[in-house]
Order: C-alpha cells, then sequence, then structure tokens
C-alpha cells in the first residue's frame, strides 16, 4: 500500500503496507507466516540503501492483540499496553472498536472483515489519552473447534518503525560516506562488510573484497607480525590504536602506501568474538620515512627473491622466464629479456653489438594478460638488435636507461611491427632498459615498463633495474657456460662409448642408452661386450661417480682398461680385482660401480661379479625373471687391495640377460627396491628383445637424475653361425 492510507494485499498471503514521510524515504513492511516483517528496506537520500533483516531491527516491538468472534478483546499483551497507554484489566472483553481511531472510525464489524480476509493495512489506534497512533495492522484468522473463529492482530507502531528507520539511516550515511575506511573481518580475517574510502585504498571494488582473507588484499613486509597483532585483538578482546603498517595492495603492486589501522573485537550477545572492526586511514604523506624505508626492504627482499630463484634454475629459457613473471608480480607492469642470438646458439658472444646484430626474446611476462601484452611479449626471433634507438643507446653504451613519458604521450616514429602503437594503447609511461652484462661482455637486456595509474619508476628503481640485470647476466652467463660444458661432456661420453655391439650367433645382444636431461652435466655411465676367445661373451656396465667432463674421462678410462683386462681371459672376480687397483690411479673422484658378466656358450653358464652395482636381471627360459644378488665388493677406487667373488650362474638357452644403471631404478622418489620391483614387472611378458628394451626405458622415473643404461642379451648356447 502507498502513502494514501488505504489497505491493500498480496493474494491472500503476504501483504506490505507502506506509509509516507518526508526527507527519509519510503518504508516498506514484509510480512510472512508468523512473523510480523522479515525484511526492512529503507530508501534513503545518499549513495547507498540501508538493507537489513529483520534480526537487524529486532528491537522493534509488535503488538499482539486477541479478538473473539463476537469482536472482544480477550489478549492484550504487554506491548499493546505500552503502545495504547490502556491496561489488560481496561481492554479485556471490550468491543475492539475502542482501539480505533476517532478521526478514522471502524467499526467492529469492519475490524472482523478485516480480520477474516487475513489482510493487513495501516490504521490508526486510538491511545488512551485520546491521541492517535498509525499502525501496520496484520490479521490471522484463528479457527476453533465450536466451529466459531477468534482473530490475531499483530501491530507495529510506525512512529517507532520511522525512528529506528532514521536511526539505521544515520549509520548508513556515517559508514558510507566516511572518509575513512571502514571494515568487518570474520574471525579467519576475511571481508564481511568494508565502505568505498576503503575500497578505493584498496584499488579493488567492494564486491571483491567479500570473502577475501587480508593477505589477498594488501601485501607488507610486515604482514606476518601484523596478522599476530590482529589474532591478539581477537583473543584477548584489547583493542589497538593506530598501528602504522606500510605495503601496498596487492591489486596494485608497487604503489607504496602507509596505513594507520585501528581495530577492536566485535562479540555476540553471548560474548563469543564474532570478528574485528577496524578503521584505515591513509598516512602516507605524514609518514614518508616510513614509507622510504619499506620500499628499501622491499627492494632488497625483491633482490633476495631473484637470487633464489636464479641459483635453483640454470636453463636459460625458464630462469628468464621466471624472472619476468616475479617482476611483474612486484616490480612492473610488463617484463622482457632480449639477449643476443650467438648467447641462445651457444656461439662466440661478439664483443661488440652493431646494427647487424639479432636478438632472441628470452622470455616476458604482463601483470595482465591480453591480446596488447601478448604481442608485445611474443615478438618474432631473431630480430634486430637496433629496433628502437633508446634500446640501441643502452646496448652501445652498456648504461641503463629511465625514460618517462609524460601522459603516456609517446611520439609518433616509424613503428613497422606495431609495437609503439600497441604500447601507447597501454597507457605506458615509464620504461628502463638494462644492459645484461657479465664478465665484460654484453649478453642482451631487461626491459621494464609501467603504465595505468601506477606510480612512475624512479632513481632507486634504475638502480635496482640494473643491479637485477647484472645478476641476471652473470646467471644468463653461467647457464650458457654449463650448456656448453654439457654439451662438450656429452660429446667425449658418446665418442668413449661403443658405437655398436658385436655380432655372435651365441648371444642376441641389444643396449639403449639415454643421457640425464634433468642434470646440468653429463653422468658417467659406460657399457661395453665383447667377443673372446673360445667363443666366450663378456658383459659389463658401470656407473662413474659424478657428472660433466671429469666423468665422461674416468668413464672412458675405465672402459679401456676393462677391455684390455679381458682380452687376456681374466675371470670376473680377478679382473674387478685388478681393475680396482688400477681405478686407484685414476685420481680423486674417480670411484665407479661395475656389473661384469663372462659367458661360456660350451658350458650354458655364467659367472658374475659386482662392485657396488644393482644387481642383475634373469630370466630364465619360460620362467619369471628374478634379481641375482651375488656377494657385492665395494666400488672400483675406493679401497685399496679390495677384493672380489665370482657367482655361477647355470644360464641354458634362452636365458635372458639384463644388465642396467642406477639410473633405470632409482630416484629421488623411487628407491632401488620399488624401481627393481617395478623394472621386473616390465618384464613379465616375453617380447623382442628391442620392444622390451624401449619398455623399460619409457617406464623409467620420470625425476630420474642420472644417465639410463640398459645392456640385454639373449644367450643361445654354442652354435653355428649363418
Amino acid at each position: 500500500m502507498t502513502g494514501s492510507g488505504e489497505p491493500s494485499d498480496q493474494d491472500g498471503e503476504d501483504a506490505s503496507a507502506t506509509g509516507g514521510g518526508s526527507g527519509s524515504g519510503d518504508i516498506t513492511f514484509e510480512f510472512a507466516g508468523d512473523r510480523p516483517y522479515t525484511h526492512l528496506r529503507s530508501n534513503l537520500a545518499g549513495p547507498s540503501a540501508v538493507e537489513t533483516s529483520a534480526e537487524l531491527t529486532s528491537s522493534l516491538r509488535v503488538a499482539t492483540i486477541i479478538v473473539d468472534s463476537a469482536g472482544r478483546v480477550s489478549y492484550f499483551d504487554p506491548v499493546a499496553e505500552d503502545i495504547t497507554g490502556f491496561t489488560r484489566a481496561e481492554i479485556t472483553g471490550r468491543d475492539v472498536h475502542i482501539l480505533t481511531g476517532a478521526s478514522i472510525p471502524l467499526t467492529s464489524g469492519e475490524f472482523t472483515r478485516l480480520a477474516d480476509q487475513g489482510r493487513s493495512g495501516i490504521v490508526p489506534l486510538r491511545r488512551a489519552d485520546g491521541s492517535v497512533r498509525i499502525a501496520s495492522i496484520r490479521t490471522h484468522p484463528i479457527p476453533l473447534p465450536d466451529g466459531s473463529g477468534a482473530y490475531i492482530f499483530q501491530a507495529i507502531d510506525l512512529g517507532e518503525a520511522r525512528g529506528a528507520i532514521d536511526h539505521l539511516g544515520m549509520l548508513d550515511a556515517f559508514y558510507h560516506q566516511s572518509v575513512f575506511g571502514f571494515v568487518v573481518l570474520d574471525e579467519h580475517l576475511r571481508y564481511l562488510m568494508l565502505n568505498q574510502a576503503l575500497a578505493d585504498l584498496n584499488r579493488r571494488p567492494i564486491e571483491d573484497h567479500i570473502g577475501r582473507h587480508i593477505r589477498e588484499v594488501m601485501d607488507s613486509a610486515d604482514l606476518d607480525e601484523y596478522e599476530v597483532l590482529l589474532g591478539e585483538v581477537l583473543r584477548t578482546g584489547e583493542p589497538i590504536v593506530d598501528v602504522r603498517i606500510p605495503g601496498s595492495p596487492t591489486a596494485m603492486p608497487g604503489n607504496q602506501q602507509v596505513w594507520s589501522a585501528s581495530w577492536y573485537r566485535v562479540t555476540s550477545w553471548r560474548g563469543l568474538p564474532l570478528g574485528l572492526c577496524g578503521i584505515i586511514i591513509d598516512v602516507s604523506e605524514a609518514e614518508r620515512p616510513v614509507l622510504d624505508a619499506a620500499r628499501g626492504r622491499d627492494r632488497l627482499l625483491l633482490l633476495s627473491r631473484v637470487g633464489a630463484q636464479q641459483g635453483a634454475n640454470l636453463d636459460m629459457h625458464g630462469a628468464a622466464q621466471d624472472l619476468a613473471t616475479l617482476l611483474t608480480a612486484e616490480f612492473c607492469d610488463l617484463a622482457v629479456l632480449d639477449v643476443l642470438e650467438e648467447v641462445v646458439n651457444g656461439e662466440a658472444v661478439p664483443s661488440v653489438i652493431d646494427e647487424h646484430s639479432l636478438l632472441h626474446r628470452l622470455g616476458g611476462a604482463a601483470r595482465f594478460v591480453d591480446d596488447v601484452t601478448e604481442r608485445l611479449i611474443n615478438v618474432e626471433s631473431p630480430r634486430q638488435a637496433f629496433e628502437t634507438h633508446g634500446f640501441a643507446s643502452v646496448l652501445r653504451d652498456n648504461r641503463a636507461q629511465l625514460i618517462q613519458i609524460p601522459g603516456g604521450e609517446i611520439p609518433d616514429t616509424s613503428d613497422p611491427g606495431g609495437r609503439i602503437e600497441d604500447v601507447r594503447s597501454l597507457g605506458a609511461h615509464s620504461f628502463i632498459v638494462a644492459p645484461l652484462r657479465a664478465r665484460d661482455v654484453t649478453l642482451g637486456a631487461l626491459s621494464c615498463m609501467r603504465m595505468a595509474d601506477r606510480e612512475p619508476f624512479d632513481h632507486d628503481d634504475l638502480l635496482l633495474a640494473q643491479e637485477i640485470a647484472n645478476r641476471t647476466a652473470l646467471a644468463v652467463d653461467n647457464s650458457r657456460l654449463y650448456r656448453d660444458e654439457k654439451q662438450a661432456a656429452l660429446i667425449l661420453q658418446l665418442s668413449l662409448l661403443p658405437e655398436r655391439l658385436p655380432q655372435a650367433p651365441e648371444a642376441d645382444l641389444v643396449y639403449r642408452y639415454l643421457p640425464n636431461s634433468r642434470s646440468r652435466q653429463a653422468g658417467g655411465d659406460w657399457f661395453d661386450a665383447m667377443v673372446l676367445p673360445g667363443r666366450r661373451i663378456c658383459l659389463v656396465v658401470g656407473d662413474v661417480i659424478g657428472h660433466g667432463i671429469a666423468a665422461a674421462a674416468a668413464m672412458g678410462r675405465y672402459r679401456t682398461a676393462v677391455q684390455s683386462l679381458a682380452s687376456i681371459g681374466l675371470e670376473p672376480a680377478a679382473l674387478l680385482t685388478r681393475l680396482n687397483d688400477i681405478a686407484l690411479t685414476f685420481g680423486d673422484n674417480a670411484m665407479a660401480t661395475c656389473l661384469y658378466v663372462l659367458y661360456d656358450p660350451l658350458q650354458h653358464r655364467c659367472a658374475i661379479a659386482s662392485a657396488g652395482h644393482p644387481p642383475i636381471i634373469i630370466e630364465p627360459p619360460g620362467g619369471i625373471a628374478y634379481p641375482l644378488e651375488v656377494q657385492s665388493g665395494p666400488m672400483l677406487g675406493a679401497i685399496p687391495g679390495a677384493e672380489y667373488r665370482s657367482e655361477p650362474v647355470s644360464t641354458p638357452p634362452g636365458t635372458r640377460l639384463l644388465l642396467y644403471s642406477d639410473g633405470v631404478v632409482e630416484s629421488r622418489s623411487t628407491p632401488l627396491d620399488e624401481g627393481i620391483t617395478r623394472l621386473l614387472r616390465q618384464l613379465g611378458a616375453r617380447r623382442s628383445l628391442g620392444e622390451q628394451c624401449d619398455r623399460i626405458m619409457a617406464a623409467t622415473p620420470p625425476d630420474a637424475r642420472d644417465d639410463r643404461t640398459i645392456l640385454m642379451a639373449e644367450l643361445y648356447g654354442l652354435r653355428r653361425a649363418d
């Protein structure tokens, strides 16, 4: 119903009554079930409207009156007494029309008809002193067992309701129109309510706060201590006042501020903590020294993170991408790293960069990813190093440059790739280009950009970017050197391994070798097979401890020594004993494991000796593969005078032998025993040797950091060559 005073209904179920009034908006009461109202709205003047549940307005008093079928009052509750001024004794048994206002008379019959219809409306209530109150009435018919009926009337004094709405309206204006930030957090420090002033400080809409933890909205080097402090307020109820915390909104990293925060605990009517209420004020201008100190700490923290990140990755592409991602999270809006093409191709880096030099984009990232930033990051490689004047001067002079463009008005220049137009469309206004220079050689450049409403770079940012570029250049150069060393070690290692295995009618031989892909250097795996006098065949697999060129060189010396000792007919135990003596002359860090097998096709037997190597796998014809645990001696080159023992094994025709290095079965996440068990499962079905080896290599631990070597033989005994 509108302010005219006429009753209205809503399908006989829920009805509303609205009273007009100047200056404070419209009030709507909604009724449902046994509750006189469930929601209260006030269209107050101001930036927002009060919307609160019945719990917030439960202080509004509801009078309850019961009238019998004859229109006489049979129940009159204390709230009705207070609203009307009549006592229960004065009104009980009297006709209900005594409560209707004299200015708008309503007979008991009309009142009863209103009740019969279960309707609501606005009616005047006469008080005992003769004055009139305007009330919102809700009627409910009550059927009785004898067939008669009674009626319950629930009334709300609209004068009191108006006062509550005005009170809530003032609270609403105080909360939302304040220039200070107001916020309510739950007991887990997640946002429940806040005003627009705080949303502006945090650079994100109000709705984007709700449900987020404070760590998702603000970033500060002091955030751990701040969170502990808020926890103490929740625990003890002791408020804190004017705590200064420097930081930046996560929606705008690098936009440093200092906030003054005051917090107190909010409790339920039972005294249980519900959360925290806070007042947040931006005091950045007054706390400039604190802000400068916070920026200094943030820069040191960023340098620390850059160093830790670069020390964990020697893949130059991965390291460059990780750095760009880190910088766009904490320092700028877009970052890219470019290096000379020679750095990527493994060629000698020129000492002078000229117009013929080519650049390769090593990595890049943007804080906000869209089509424009994607085009700026994913440029064509290689491209001319001197594509822009600023970039060319940095590469030529080896000095970082800070470029400020007030208002983002980039001048028109030749732009065949359209990149300047893309930069202009992003509102970029501040740039830093710093050379990547290590060991007196310029490798490329780091470029950073800020745009939109982010603060421009300053001189301190320039110094920070140059330090990051210096550390990055050293990491890129180290990666290049490691790559070159690994490549040289791999070349040496492969040159020392057999190009092919011997062919003999007594056995089929197959091998697989895969250098490690995760380690920074080449491993020391080696293998060999030889046909000896008397048609005997020797098989050997070894693994030099360590990586790199030294391990590859030691591997070659071991292989040469084994060939020499095997050619003079030494049995496995004697061979390893003599090989250990020779290994002691290789110098430090040349220890190795080794498994040596000597097959006699005439006797259908093998003699096996091991120096700390994983056990051989034997698969008898028609049987199940199993690991043969032989009495193993120490690693070669570890103990002077060490002795080794041979284990004889019967190997009838059709027997298969599998020799392998530890990289096939072992990794940081896979213990040796578990890896051997998994290897045995791969041998469940009998396949060709080549197919079997391929399946084994495909099933090796994915996080293996060592070379993987397999040498597999199927033994036939002495037979005529085809």
